[in-house]
């Protein structure tokens, strides 16, 4: 019988009332525990492993008990299935005392693992596990009390040598990590026996000064300088001097001494690579763009620690503040190597991003195997994008190109620990460690442990034990419905961790943020929008050689929406097939990842964090309804979960319903979302009610942009907005979404900058820009004479007279019947030089109605001086200036043809 045992039915024999009943719980625990090892433990007997159970996990903990035990003997069994060997016992044929484990046939060297007891169980071991499982055992430890208890013979002498040990001064380490708290891995350590403890050192490794008394009667650090890293260190050093360092010694511990030179190799790492105070004052001033002061102390952390999991919320600049870490230390000749690693979808994205905030040059890693080993070569200094399918199958050429940096962003990908990609990641060894994420924990705090892991393998051990005291469950279920202790991850995630939500900066930031959300497409996505770039090169090549008829135009766009809805996901695209499958049916991610549309599941993300986690209100727009309803259907579940609704303003509601919405969206706390189509672009005053938009995807049209957000980005606004655009990388919408920028810049600089020039790289008709939307697609289907291989231009003559077969696709647009929908504006592709030619395109695409409406959005007034004031809509005077230049055009053609004979 175990002495926990024999002590507790001994406490019963003396004790009444409530005392007798909590004795009454304990040994009925101990019951349950014991049957749950059976004979799982022979020859080591249940009850032992039971009890030591029960001596670290407290009484109050059931859920960890049972993981405690299931973790002591998921040990022992690895010790069975491992053929783990004694390679040294202790001297003088004692049983307590120093042993050396090893596998079998292993070359490395053995650990040390000493054995105090053998019941109760006490052992120390200097292994990994050991200094971080917060069992008091390892697979080591038990490896020889099944030795031990093998062999009655010594385990008789090894009761009786564990009775007559005697009590020793020095130092000890308690192993047991406590449950809740800041976790100190220092805080564990003690003094015993040391008798008066002097408040100054007394001589050559006298180290007692350092600890203080405390209400247990025990000896405890007086400081660990946990927030002081140089202090730390100086620590760490005196005491590593009074910790025996030879096998031989009395008190030999290897696990203090394990655990000590472990927190010395960190902090000199942290002290000699850290970036100095004084450096720091000069630092941003390499930057070539300012930084927020959140942003800034976002760098500074890194640099004082090397390492950290950069979580601030979507929108606050994880990327600047990544890539000005890596170009302060670049420059300040910290690093010679930096190697970044995204999403295949993101590395464009980074690509620009890095040449905004950094003038040092950077490369994508990109081609064959044979190309990919070159850039690797060539490269003996700077950084490198590559994505981490690439990191897969490049992994040995990364290591050896030996970075001293990595930036991880979207770490989520390495959030469980078995995948092959959480496996590299962490093959990777760099003094400097940058991580990024804006959902650090999406579901399990397993997973926030797995990403924290390559920052601080220390910060959140041990893992068995994460669940048990973490999750909240549906009713002692399997399913996780909360988090509990959320101050104990705070303190021990923050030495390594920052993360700012947007409520914590709100008066820093910038009174509009757009957000760029890049989306991967699903390879049945790219498979039908690439196939349309054939025929779309092919109208391409005809505007090469002549003006374009409308009927041809028109065609062109045909194709090129289609791509856009494609982008949009093949949900859109199928939806006449797709919806009726989905109505009952929970969002998932098994089913919403078979819709091929990646921008659901963007959007839930995006949603859990603005309406779950920060409470806001957001206006979410799409030109076709259909993708709405998708939208509405992916994130009702997440609605749900707050007690959470939504609505529609489109052009398919009735004028009353539109109203009534709206004002519920102002004034009912449960309407969050407002779903809009561009009928919800004019004439809609948001601003009380949101300050946040979602663009399911981007119009060809600025002005359109810019009067979705204007809903909200208006007068009477309080609160910094936030813009956040879903681009698909891969194919068309990465290509408009620079398009649309640079006619932002022209927009901007004609009607609201003070200077007459503006600068952008996209320039010309609407044509010339197609032609560089597709001219990567061009090179590579344009034969040596400038001709698509195999393609006559004649063969298109026909077009003018052939059925689209995506009209019905592109018409579908706001799925509004024609007397709610807002009357259609159709602009014509403007030149910057008119022609005849685009001017007889343009001008009859007009009908005499829409002319009219035109028109009646003017308004004309005098101003203060006496002049006269003409103001318009953004999308009224971009029609209106692309009908009077090709009137002009045609005017000027006129004057100067020849009078007729």
């Amino acid at each position: 019988m175990s002495s926990i045992v024999a002590l507790l039915e001994k406490a019963r024999e003396v004790l009444e009332g409530r005392e007798a009943a909590e004795i009454d719980r304990a040994l009925e625990a101990f019951q349950t525990l014991r049957g749950q090892v059976g004979a799982k433990s022979k020859p080591i007997p249940a009850d032992l492993l039971a009890s030591h159970v029960m001596t670290v996990v407290p009484v109050e903990e059931w859920p960890v008990r049972v993981d405690a035990l299931d973790a002591v003997l998921r040990r022992l069994d690895s010790a069975r299935k491992e053929d783990l060997r004694i390679k040294s016992r202790p001297e003088g044929g004692k049983i307590l005392g120093l042993y050396a484990t090893a596998r079998k046939g292993a070359n490395v060297r053995p650990y040390q693992t000493m054995l105090l007891g053998v019941d109760p169980i006490v052992g120390r071991c200097d292994c990994p596990d050991y200094l971080k499982n917060s069992l008091g055992l390892c697979k080591h430890v038990l490896a020889v009390l099944l030795h031990v208890y093998a062999r009655p013979r010594h385990l008789e002498k090894a009761r009786k040598e564990q009775a007559e040990r005697a009590a020793s001064e020095g130092l000890t380490w308690d192993a047991i990590r406590p449950l809740v708290g800041s976790g100190d891995r220092l805080d564990g350590i003690g003094f015993e026996n040391g008798g008066k403890l002097p408040r100054h050192s007394q001589g050559k490794g006298d180290v007692r000064y350092l600890f203080k008394e405390d209400g247990d009667k025990k000896a405890v650090l007086r400081n660990t300088h946990h927030d002081a890293p140089e202090k730390r260190l100086e620590l760490v050093e005196a005491l590593l001097k009074a910790v025996p360092a030879k096998p031989d010694a009395s008190r030999f511990d290897p696990a203090l001494l394990a655990v000590l030179t472990r927190e010395k190799s960190r902090l000199r790492r942290v002290v000699d690579a850290g970036v100095w105070p004084s450096e720091l004052k000069t630092a941003f001033n390499i930057l070539p763009r300012t930084l927020y002061p959140y942003q800034k102390e976002g760098v500074t952390r890194f640099l004082q620690t090397t390492r950290m999991l950069l979580a601030d919320d979507m929108g606050l600049g994880k990327t600047a503040q990544a890539i000005s870490c890596c170009t302060i230390l670049k420059k300040l000749g910290r690093i010679k190597k930096g190697l970044l690693i995204v999403p295949a979808a993101l590395k464009p994205q980074w690509a620009r991003e890095w040449h905004n905030f950094s003038g040092l040059p950077i490369r994508i890693v990109d081609g064959s195997p044979t190309e990919r080993k070159a850039m690797y070569d060539e490269t003996r200094e700077g950084f490198l994008i590559i994505n981490y399918e690439q990191l897969l199958r490049d992994l040995d050429l990364a290591r050896g190109w030996a970075p001293d940096l990595v930036v991880l962003d979207e770490a989520q990908r390495i959030k469980n620990w078995q995948t092959k990609t959480a496996l590299s990641v962490k093959g990777l060894d760099p003094k400097y460690r940058l991580v990024l994420t804006g959902t650090p924990m999406e579901n399990r705090v397993e997973e926030l442990a797995s990403v924290v892991e390559w920052v601080d393998d220390d910060a959140l051990e041990p893992k068995w034990r994460l669940s048990s005291v973490h999750a909240v469950r549906a009713d002692g279920k399997r399913e996780v419905v909360g988090v509990r202790n959320l101050e104990t991850l705070r303190q021990r995630l923050s030495p390594c961790m920052i993360r700012r939500v947007r409520q914590e900066v709100l008066d820093q930031l910038p009174p509009r943020t757009d957000v760029r959300v890049p989306v991967e497409m699903s390879p049945p996505q790219l498979e039908e929008h690439d196939a349309l770039n054939q025929p779309i090169l092919q109208i391409l090549a005809i505007a090469r050689r002549r003006p374009l008829t409308q009927q041809e135009f028109m065609r062109l766009m045909s194709l090129m929406t289609a791509q856009r809805i494609i982008s949009n996901g093949l949900a859109q695209k199928d939806f006449d097939e797709v919806w009726p499958t989905l109505k009952g049916r929970k969002p998932d991610d098994p089913l919403l990842q078979s819709l091929a549309s990646p921008k659901l599941l963007e959007l839930r993300q995006l949603v859990r964090q603005l309406v779950v986690d920060q409470g806001r209100k957001v206006v979410v727009f799409s030109q076709w309804r259909r993708m709405l309803h998708l939208a509405h259907w992916a994130v009702g579940d997440i609605l749900a979960e707050v007690g959470g609704r939504a609505g529609y303003f489109t052009g398919a509601e009735k004028a009353s319903r539109r109203t009534q919405n709206i004002v519920e969206f102002h004034d009912d706390p449960a309407f969050r979302i407002l779903f809009a189509t561009d009928a919800g672009g004019v004439g809609l005053n948001l601003q009380r009610a949101a300050n946040s938009v979602i663009n399911l995807e981007l119009p060809w049209n600025p002005a359109v942009l810019e009067q979705r957000i204007g809903r909200i980005y208006r007068l009477g606004q309080e609160s910094p907005i936030d813009v956040y655009n879903l681009v698909a990388e891969e194919g068309i919408e990465s290509r408009i979404a620079d398009l649309v920028g640079s006619k932002q810049a022209f927009f901007k600089g004609l009607f609201d900058g003070e200077s007459d020039a503006v600068h952008f790289d996209q320039a010309g008709s609407f044509l010339s820009r197609a032609q560089k939307l597709y001219e990567e697609n061009a090179a590579a289907a344009l034969g040596g004479d400038g001709a698509i291989d195999g393609f006559d231009p004649s063969d298109l003559e026909v077009v003018d007279e052939a059925p689209d077969p995506f009209e019905e696709l592109v018409e579908a647009g706001d799925d509004a019947p024609a007397d709610e929908a807002p009357e259609p504006v159709v602009t014509a592709p403007t030149p910057v030089a008119p022609t005849v030619e685009s001017a007889r395109t343009a001008v009859p695409s007009l009908s005499d109605g829409e002319v009219r409406r035109l028109f009646s959005q003017l308004s004309v007034r005098r101003s203060d001086s006496g002049g006269v004031v003409i103001e318009a809509p953004a999308e009224a005077a971009s029609t209106l200036g692309a009908l009077f230049e090709g009137m002009a055009a045609m005017l000027r053609e006129s004057a100067a043809a020849k009078p007729p004979e």
